[in-house]
């Protein structure tokens, strides 16, 4: 009596008419996802969901049928809380580019829509705008940030006949410039279509459930016949359907997926699907971005050499007191760089920045000039050989030299550099040992010199250097060619294509522009490189606990089948029967949830912290 109160309240035909009507409503989406799958002639776990509910409901059990649906709309909940979240890269790519443009009609400046610039028409890029297109300068002179498309971490000096890029940030100067390319053929454009196509092309991960599926489906068909032909009960022929039916199959991946994405997010690591846990425990490649992921993207004043006896902070107040009033970044380095050594910075009797090449200023009855060596020349400043080999040495390093001068006479020369995040040499040697290879690549859109010093203070063998954002990309795709999978990690708009391609694209999270974050399948949110190495431990770590979760699955569904076969199962008995087995599926991953991944340990020589070229 007891049994039947639990399934029949009011009516038999309520009773079955609700379980009816709950089986099609919350399963339509899986009948239809099997037809769809046989009609393609893939053997899914839709489809042995399909086969077992028809036969279920042919004989009238409607309530299994509604068991079976609700362990279904829970795995469905389950995988769709670790499927993709819709991505919103392009959007943010193409809110880079101003809407309007100002450009030079009759000798008259007017705002315009981005719509109307045609090839030719000539535009004014004012201090703190976006450039509108891309472009070639025809008057004036500016510093432009242009590490979204580039990746180079310092700004770049542009005057006469210098090349802009759409998107990217003007500094300093106010330029005009002839339009070479608009709309769909400027640079950001073929970053934007090389998203798109990286993305489609991805190649999505066969559930292991289908894979499964395919053979064991005709063997439980083939059983559930042998058993009706044998004993003539159509209900004990059901009941192998539905025991085996792979409710706990199904669930083994989202599970333990879901487990190590809760995991990963404890440790500021988020992961947008259960697909890169399998990947990332193959990747025996890697390639990453330098400014922005081994390097803090900021400059930074690394060494001051003096000449002819000058005292260090004697230039460094020089340079403050004509840099004070810059808003140049390496002016910036040379400001911290001051009050770093309590040098106190008085005010400038005048100063005048010179757009792309230095700073001029007055101060003590004394002219002093700062700026790069060919500015210094420019004005009539001599070098000796010595300080030219002090400055070859500088450059040969890849860091940038900013010469000092009072009066006639060159007094010093202060390196500024990009700084290298402290815990990316210990990465690096962690990332070699779990990988069990060096197949580690930087890429860079700096020049060699800076790649060459920034890959040596890192332990990093390999590098490409002066790419643009299409040659990042192409060169994942030759690894992945030649049958690697890869991993690519970056920060930056110039990232996001290869980030797209890439069978596991990481983005530092802190740092990384939205796009670059939006496009890749990881982010580490505390832009921590050695999470990379939990991320890749936890990986092998989920993919393991799956198999077990699989093997725990099979063996309920080998105890049921001979149960089954016996004639010692009835519908609902079959659907406890199966529950049991999704409960230690689901236990068995829950221990995922304080998992530590265990890093290897690794020695670094020499001081925690490594300043490279800029």
């Amino acid at each position: 009596m007891a049994h039947r109160s639990l399934w029949h309240i009011g009516p038999a035909w309520l009773n079955g008419g609700l379980a009816l009507a709950a089986t099609f409503f919350g399963g339509w989406q899986r009948f239809l996802g099997g037809f769809q799958d046989l009609f393609r002639r893939k053997i899914t776990v839709n489809v042995f969901v399909v086969v077992a509910l028809t036969a279920t409901l042919a004989v009238g059990e409607f309530r299994p049928a509604a068991v079976i649906i609700f362990i279904m709309v829970v795995v469905g909940a389950l995988e769709s809380y670790t499927m993709d979240k819709n991505r919103q890269s392009i959007r943010n790519l193409l809110d880079l580019t101003p809407r309007t443009a100002t450009v030079l009609r009759d000798d008259e400046e007017a705002v315009v829509p981005l719509e109307e610039i045609a090839v030719g028409t000539v535009v004014i890029v004012k201090p703190g705008e976006r450039v509108p297109v891309d472009a070639v300068i025809l008057e004036g002179a500016t510093s432009v940030d242009q590490a979204a498309i580039t990746g180079e971490s310092m700004p770049v000096e542009k005057c006469k006949g210098g090349e802009l890029f759409g998107g990217t940030l003007n500094l300093t100067g106010r330029v005009e410039a002839r339009a070479t390319k608009v709309g769909k053929d400027t640079m950001l454009s073929r970053i934007v279509h090389l998203v798109e196509e990286a993305q489609e092309t991805k190649a999505p991960i066969q559930n292991l459930a289908d894979r499964f599926t395919v053979w064991f489906l005709p063997v439980v068909l083939l059983l559930a016949i042998v058993v009706y032909a044998s004993s003539g009960n159509i209900k004990t022929a059901i009941s192998i359907l539905l025991v085996a039916c792979p409710c706990a199959f199904a669930i083994a991946t989202p599970t333990a997926v879901t487990a190590g994405i809760s995991n990963m997010a404890r440790r500021g690591v988020l992961v947008k699907g259960g697909a890169f846990f399998e990947l990332a425990g193959k990747l025996d490649a890697l390639v990453m971005d330098k400014t922005g992921t081994f390097t803090l993207g900021r400059p930074k004043v690394l060494d001051v050499v003096a000449f002819d006896g000058t005292a260090r902070n004697d230039i460094v107040q020089m340079a403050a007191v004509a840099e004070k009033y810059s808003e140049h970044p390496l002016a910036k380095a040379v400001m911290s760089c001051a009050r770093d050594a309590g040098v106190k910075t008085p005010e400038p009797d005048e100063f005048k920045v010179e757009i792309g090449k230095g700073v001029v200023a007055q101060w003590k009855g004394q002219q002093i000039a700062v700026g790069q060596v060919d500015f210094l020349k420019d004005k009539g400043i001599p070098f000796s050989a010595e300080m030219e080999a002090v400055i070859l040495s500088q450059t040969q390093q890849g860091r940038t030299a900013v010469l000092v001068a009072r009066g006639s006479q060159a007094v010093g020369v202060i390196a500024i550099a990009d700084e290298i995040r402290p815990e990316t040499k210990a990465a690096i040697a962690a990332l070699h040992q779990v990988m069990g290879n060096t197949n580690i690549t930087m890429l860079t859109g700096d020049n060699p010199l800076v790649a060459a010093a920034v890959a040596k203070a890192i332990g990093v063998e390999h590098f490409q250097a002066g790419l643009l954002p299409e040659q990042k990309q192409e060169f994942v795709r030759k690894l992945q060619a030649a049958g690697h999978t890869v991993g690519m990690i970056g920060d930056g708009i110039n990232d996001a294509p290869a980030l797209a391609l890439a069978d596991v694209g990481i983005a530092m999270g802190a740092t990384g522009t939205d796009v670059a974050i939006e496009t890749a399948d990881v982010t580490l949110m505390n832009d921590n490189l050695s999470r990379i190495v939990d991320f890749i431990l936890m990986s092998r770590a989920v993919l393991r606990r799956i198999k077990l979760n699989i093997f725990l699955s099979i063996i309920y569904n080998v105890i049921g089948l001979a149960l089954g076969a016996f004639g010692m199962l009835t519908p609902i008995v079959a659907i406890i029967f199966q529950e049991a087995g999704c409960i230690s599926v689901v236990l068995s991953s829950m221990l995922l949830l304080w998992a530590k991944p265990k890093r290897p340990a690794v020695e670094i020589e020499g001081s925690p912290r490594i300043l490279a070229a800029a």
